[in-house]
């Protein structure tokens, strides 16, 4: 039987691209459809998985639109929704002031985060030196801000849960097969990669980027950020090592967290805020997508199928007409399924 996977649209709303974007609605209705209305209350606490994103920007994930997700997991008439639920994230490997912890919750009360700003408590789950919270949760829902990806073709629930959920060592381990490699003439010598790259591994040399692999963790930031598109993997072949150990590691994570009960778990991929910086050069060649609109599932595998098919649909073309890079997740859907994380067959039902 087929996956039912939920489509709240965007695209319907009369200039929905000109008007910010408010999926708080949309989100309240998701929730109900994937039966987990009241389901959080103080005993028993549910974690939202969020995004904060780059300094300088607005948050990936509105505060409020985890705000209007926590409202809806909340038991009916408790006095205080927010005892229900708490907002988290881990370390990056590839955002500055996202890698300590220290600096980390001061981003996210800038953005919006905690008790001063949507009224969540917010979390670093693998900071140093504290007990992980996780470990007491009764469910999680996840918040995936869909974005390109240089490895996987794009960031969506499996990335998210199997990246985003390791600490920050393990996402080193998980990257470590990944050797970038500059294509010299493509090269603009501009220093965007040498600007994002966190372990200092990159060097202009004679106007062009040179990598230090002894230094290098093959996270893919320097290639999300290059213009020319100058850098890729150095093999193709390493592509599918890191797409199958990034399934293992959801599966590790979802049963760490959610004991493989699927009423402990929901995923929502948001396709929204691609294009809003328009007036910003098309990195890689990057065509435009727009804001679509807010898919949710009980089954990442199959929210993963239904974004990506969603994305070339809306394409008329490859996944790499969006990405930018030429690499695609079935791999990794594949993995995940046969892990029996879930399944790539759905039915798409717009609410």
């Amino acid at each position: 039987m087929a996956t039912e996977v939920f489509f709240h649209s965007l695209e319907n709303v009369l200039e929905h691209e000109l008007t910010p974007v408010d999926l708080r609605p949309g989100l309240t209705e998701l929730v109900a459809r994937l039966g987990l209305s009241g389901v959080a209350g103080p005993n028993s606490r549910w974690g939202l998985k969020v995004q904060l994103g780059a300094q300088g920007l607005p948050p990936s994930v509105d505060p409020a639109w985890a705000r209007a997700v926590a409202d809806a997991l909340a038991v009916p008439g408790d006095a205080d929704p927010a005892r229900g639920s708490f907002c988290f994230d881990t370390l990056s490997i590839t955002t500055g002031g996202l890698d300590k912890a220290d600096t980390h919750l001061g981003m996210a009360e800038v953005k919006g985060y905690g008790a001063a700003g949507n009224g969540l408590s917010y979390l670093v789950a693998d900071a140093p030196g504290q007990d992980d919270p996780l470990a007491r949760v009764a469910g999680i829902c996840l918040l995936s801000p869909v974005r390109p990806h240089p490895h996987a073709g794009f960031h969506g629930a499996l990335t998210n849960l199997g990246v985003g959920l390791t600490d920050r060592p393990g996402k080193l381990l998980l990257h470590e097969d990944i050797r970038p490699v500059v294509n010299t003439p493509l090269c603009a010598g501009c220093g965007s990669c040498m600007t994002v790259c966190l372990f200092d591994a990159i060097t202009l040399n004679a106007g062009r980027a040179f990598i230090d692999h002894e230094k290098c963790t093959g996270c893919g930031e320097c290639m999300n950020v290059c213009f020319m598109a100058g850098i890729s993997p150095e093999e193709a072949a390493c592509i599918p090592v890191f797409q199958k150990k990034v399934a293992a590691a959801a599966l590790t994570a979802r049963d760490a967290v959610a004991g493989a009960k699927p009423g402990r778990a929901g995923f929502f991929n948001l396709l929204v805020r691609q294009d809003r910086r328009s007036g910003v050069a098309r990195a890689r060649g990057r065509e435009r997508l727009g804001d679509v609109g807010v898919l949710a599932s009980r089954d990442p595998v199959a929210l993963d199928q239904a974004t990506w098919d969603l994305i070339v649909n809306r394409m008329d073309g490859p996944l790499a007409n969006w990405s930018g890079f030429m690499q695609e997740p079935g791999p990794l859907l594949e993995r995940a399924q046969e892990l029996e994380l879930g399944s790539r067959g759905y039915r798409l039902v717009e609410v």
